[in-house]
């Protein structure tokens, strides 16, 4: 696992989150930015430009799609051999790329028109460290501006139950 040094942390940065992607890189969560270690070069995703995090666990239905075309190529096999042999491997090719990215963390930022996607090895510890760090800096900038996140709410329409 990397230490601090292999991620280019300030002294003064505190590290709450370190850890492996099933594609072997590394990635770290501090106080102020998500840091992506690759085999050449770490990327900085600070929080302030982050818009969104989600985290996708597993698509059932493209799942139950991909088996369901993969049954009815089987059952074509008579008919047409060429026809069932591709529907089986197609379907056999989407459950395949299904379950590869299953537990997907994407991060949506406003600098870039597509999302940073993670396949990390531990989701549970990665989504939980990640979205309380992300809530802290939104808290910290609105603390800056003299505006709550109750005021924020109240002005943007959103009504809560409480």
């Amino acid at each position: 696992m990397a230490d601090r040094r292999d991620f280019g942390l300030d002294p003064d940065e505190r590290l709450r989150y370190r850890g492996r992607l099933r594609s072997g890189r590394e990635v770290a969560v501090t106080d102020d930015r998500l840091l992506i270690a690759g085999k050449e070069r770490v990327e900085s995703v600070p929080y302030t430009n982050v818009s969104e995090v989600t985290n996708e666990r597993f698509d059932w239905f493209l799942a139950l799609m991909s088996l369901a075309l993969c049954g009815v190529g089987v059952l074509s096999l008579g008919e047409n051999i060429l026809l069932g042999a591709g529907m089986v491997v197609f379907g056999a090719w989407s459950l395949r790329r299904t379950y590869g990215k299953r537990d997907r963390v994407r991060i949506h930022t406003h600098s870039r028109p597509k999302p940073i996607e993670v396949y990390p090895a531990d989701v549970e510890a990665l989504y939980a460290t990640l979205e309380p760090a992300v809530a802290a800096v939104r808290e910290r900038e609105d603390a800056g501006k003299g505006e709550s996140s109750r005021e924020r709410q109240d002005r943007s329409g959103i009504i809560r139950n409480g």
